[in-house]
């Protein structure tokens, strides 16, 4: 026979589960007092106040609930207004701004700033930087900016909004949507990718990197599902799903790659490249090694992000820069992956 709790316990669990009688209370007389706000500040007029006013009097009434009594007001009054709490949840898009020269010279430096940064690789430096220049004057320039920003940290969702928030000033900026089709590409929404390429090549028709980048969004449509990549001789062997797409980059391309297996062997002998290595080894298997492999390829066990920001490697990899300014440049014109526009801010 099938153990049943008791009647009480399933009671109490249910109960947990529900708001409490002043949380009720409370959202009641947020709803009311939006109501009301409506109405004083003549948002609706004429038949729609005169009904609005009489529902206001009906919940009143049903609910127990009365925003016009002062002891109700400081009992169940929030800080934040019903509007305020869903604007914070669902930022509204940002609208243009009738800026001053000073606001506008402030703002362009800022952006110039975030730039600077970007060529330096200080993603998360530049970033801040445009989110100052935004706060002072939002320009579809430094929204664009900033999702080239997000996608170099892979954070692809972020350079999405950014990128619809640039085309929400600027519906003709063509370079938001080659923004928005590279973060969709990386996040594996490939009909989207191809929606937002097509839209940048229709707003710029001569833009050889959009049709590019909708031709090989449109290859990997119609190739289907990525096969099992093959190890390299002597190499690691293959991953589930096959060999990681770090950002777009073919990952056994980078393998077969002479310049990369040298400068690979160079860190390796490295005694501080060993020890970040073996750091990250552990922290990968005391997650559970390779485990699910995620849409864009990547292992979810996999923190590509902290990989990239470990010092020892950041620092290896100014340093071997540094040294072969020339072999760096080919490589990443070599490991560009479709729709890697980013890299050219905006100026």
């Amino acid at each position: 026979m099938m153990y049943a709790p008791p009647l009480f316990a399933w009671e109490e669990s249910l109960k947990t589960r529900l708001m409490s009688k002043d949380q009720q209370d409370r959202l009641s007389y947020a709803i009311l007092q939006h109501f009301q706000d409506l109405i004083s500040s003549k948002t609706v007029s004429g038949d729609a106040a005169e009904s609005l006013a009489v529902a206001v009097q009906c919940l009143t009434e049903a609910l127990g609930v009365d925003v016009s009594d002062a002891s109700q007001s400081s009992k169940l009054k929030v800080d934040l207004s019903l509007k305020e709490v869903f604007d914070k949840a669902f930022p509204p898009p940002p609208t243009k701004k009738v800026a001053t020269k000073d606001e506008e010279a402030k703002a362009n430096g800022l952006k110039d700033e975030g730039n600077e940064l970007m060529k330096q690789n200080k993603y998360e430096e530049a970033i801040e930087k445009y989110t100052e220049a935004i706060e002072v004057v939002p320009v579809a320039t430094y929204y664009c900016n900033r999702a080239a920003a997000y996608s170099k940290l892979t954070q692809h969702d972020e350079a999405v909004k950014d990128a619809k928030d640039a085309l929400a000033l600027d519906s003709g900026y063509s370079k938001a949507y080659a923004r928005m089709g590279f973060a969709y590409l990386n996040m594996n929404k490939l009909p989207e990718a191809e929606d937002a390429y097509s839209n940048a090549l229709r707003l710029d028709p001569g833009n050889q990197s959009y049709k590019d980048n909708l031709e090989a969004v449109k290859e990997k449509i119609n190739a289907g599902p990525t096969v099992m990549s093959q190890a390299p001789p002597g190499g690691m062997p293959p991953m589930p799903g096959g060999f990681p797409n770090l950002g777009g980059m073919d990952f056994s391309q980078i393998l077969n790659n002479p310049a990369f297996m040298n400068m690979a062997q160079q860190f390796m002998n490295d005694p501080n490249m060993q020890q970040a290595f073996t750091q990250m080894a552990d922290q990968f298997m005391q997650g559970g090694g390779v485990g699910n492999v995620g849409p864009n390829g990547i292992p979810e066990n996999l923190d590509i992000n902290a990989m990239m920001s470990n010092p020892a490697l950041r620092s290896m990899a100014e340093s071997f820069e540094a040294q072969n300014p020339d072999m760096m440049n080919q490589m990443r014109q070599q490991f560009r992956p479709p729709g890697d526009d980013t890299d050219a801010p905006n100026p």
